[in-house]
């Protein structure tokens, strides 16, 4: 994995936001177009309106799916994860305090990250990122090229 300083990953936020906000865009599409395929018979007559627009929903949700997977891949080479595509919730690995943490952004906050919280607390843990600490979250040591977690 990839471990950012909050200087880094900083640089790399506008970016991420606007692959986060096409991510949430799409799938929120995809969730319409979902709900548009319940409201039609499960097989619909052959050679019905019904058929047609099932078959024209299908197809739109397979394209925007393949969206969706085409814009997760971007963050995944970035280094960032994704843990809801609902909210555009993010994270980055950082090394905190010999530790590795994750900071934590949501789509529509401030274009700084405020929040990080350990990799099992989730985003109810969260805590804040301060002027105090905000120099203690480091990127790769010089030299290395990625980190496994243990």
């Amino acid at each position: 994995m990839k471990l950012f300083s909050i200087d880094q990953a900083e640089k790399a936020l506008p970016l991420v936001k606007r692959i986060v906000g096409d991510i949430v865009r799409t799938f929120e599409d995809r969730e319409k177009k979902i709900d548009a395929r319940r409201e039609l018979p499960l097989n619909p007559a052959p050679g019905t309106g019904a058929e047609d627009a099932s078959f024209k929903l299908e197809s739109e949700m397979e394209s925007l799916e393949a969206e969706i997977v085409r814009y997760h891949q971007e963050l995944v080479e970035i280094g960032v994860e994704l843990k809801d595509f609902k909210l555009g919730l993010i994270d980055f690995y950082a090394r905190y305090e010999d530790r590795i943490v994750y900071l934590c952004w949501k789509l529509h906050e401030a274009d700084t990250l405020a929040w990080y919280h350990e990799l099992h607390s989730g985003f109810r843990g969260r805590l804040p990122v301060t002027p105090a600490n905000r120099n203690k979250f480091q990127g790769l040591k010089p030299g290395e090229k990625w980190v496994e977690l243990t």
